[in-house]
């Protein structure tokens, strides 16, 4: 590109899909669906938390992963490939070396220490005490090794520069992106149960580089090819209408809970979806609404979050750090709250609220004007200014 410009929509809206993360898995606690399946699933629950952690699990890492691509894209344009690598080391590397067994203990002992408020723990505690040899998970920190492993072939092939750069603009035309995008995920997703799980092992999940880096490649298409988010402008309501069809057509054919029999068969024989005429139909369907609902968010903060303020810039500061200690915390809050016969949407509130409080409260106090604050957000902040 011509000009480094920073494009403060990309910003605002990785801030947003972050902090939707906490909505996301407090939700989750109050999901018919994930009731045997959540480490705070209450005995209480509702179809309306179905509905939200569903749509939100679509499109909110998605979104993520295509900010990241078109970051990635400038900062090998701004800085060159080694720049590049350097700054993926201190943003990504070193916070996941740090924070993984920290947040590790800490999610350890929120489920101990919480484990002696409700008179009857969660399903899932009855799946802990049975599986075996179940593999090492990087927890919600998943994204940043994901992201890790995306930036190094990103870096690879660059080697190749005029070559991507020719399929990056291919695959951030409006056309393709209409059109080609949900066949170019579909196998990854044909490969995974409904809804499609989190990445969340050391080894690499090779579904996730045909899914998630895909997104990474359509972000890094974006930065490259400069009028790709504004020529799908006038296609809005077309992607509001699609993604609106599409995901009551998904809502419609999901399947149903998984009972804790199945999901210990799961982990100790690790079968794969049943590869019949509705997981096909399903996988299809979730595809199409995993783009329009992505490409219809980008439109949108491309609209309407073209803008820096103080308050703006202050939670994109602060959102890598929100989301990186949001789950400890959640769990902290959520497992006293089993023990209350309270409204679950009261519940629900408190646990994003007071989650949402202390995210802030500790970013402000402990991390924005320290090393670690320059480390997650790539600058020094002073007291005072």
């Amino acid at each position: 590109m011509e000009s480094h410009e920073r494009l403060h929509y990309m910003d605002n809206i990785r801030a947003i899909a972050l902090l939707l993360g906490i909505v996301y898995h407090a939700a989750l606690a109050y999901s018919p669906f994930m009731a045997n399946i959540w480490f705070t699933a209450d005995t209480q629950n509702s179809a309306i938390f179905d509905a939200v952690v569903h749509w939100l699990h679509l499109f909110r890492m998605p979104v993520f992963f295509i900010v990241a691509g078109f970051f990635a894209g400038y900062l090998i344009d701004k800085k060159s490939v080694k720049g590049f690598l350097l700054h993926r080391f201190k943003r990504l590397a070193l916070p996941f070396m740090i924070f993984f067994p920290i947040l590790a203990g800490l999610f350890l002992h929120a489920i101990k220490w919480g484990s002696q408020f409700p008179e009857s723990l969660p399903p899932i505690f009855e799946l802990f005490e049975q599986a075996r040899n179940t593999p090492p998970s990087t927890m919600h920190l998943w994204f940043i090794w994901n992201l890790l492993g995306f930036s190094l072939l990103f870096s690879v092939a660059m080697v190749f520069q005029q070559s991507l750069l020719r399929v990056l603009k291919i695959l951030s035309n409006q056309w393709a992106l209409l059109c080609l995008l949900p066949c170019l995920i579909l196998p990854a997703l044909y490969s995974q149960f409904i809804p499609f799980p989190a990445p969340d092992k050391f080894n690499i999940e090779f579904w996730s580089y045909g899914f998630y880096g895909v997104f990474f490649l359509v972000g890094c298409g974006f930065y490259f090819n400069k009028t790709a988010v504004k020529n799908l402008t006038p296609h809005t309501p077309y992607l509001l209408i699609v993604a609106l069809l599409s995901y009551t057509c998904y809502a419609f054919l999901f399947p149903q809970p998984p009972t804790i029999e199945q999901l210990l068969n799961l982990t100790q024989t690790q079968h794969k979806p049943t590869f019949d005429q509705h997981h096909i139909l399903l996988v299809i369907v979730q595809s199409i609404s995993i783009v329009y609902w992505s490409l219809l968010a980008i439109v949108l903060a491309h609209k309407f979050l073209q803008r820096k303020n103080t308050l703006t810039r202050y939670v994109s500061d602060a959102s890598y750090w929100v989301y990186l200690v949001h789950v400890p915390i959640l769990i902290y809050i959520q497992m006293p709250l089993l023990a209350f016969d309270i409204p679950i949407f009261l519940k629900f509130l408190i646990s994003v609220v007071i989650t949402l409080a202390m995210s802030f409260v500790s970013y402000h106090m402990l991390i924005r004007y320290s090393f670690m604050g320059k480390l997650l957000n790539g600058k020094k902040h002073h007291r005072g200014k």
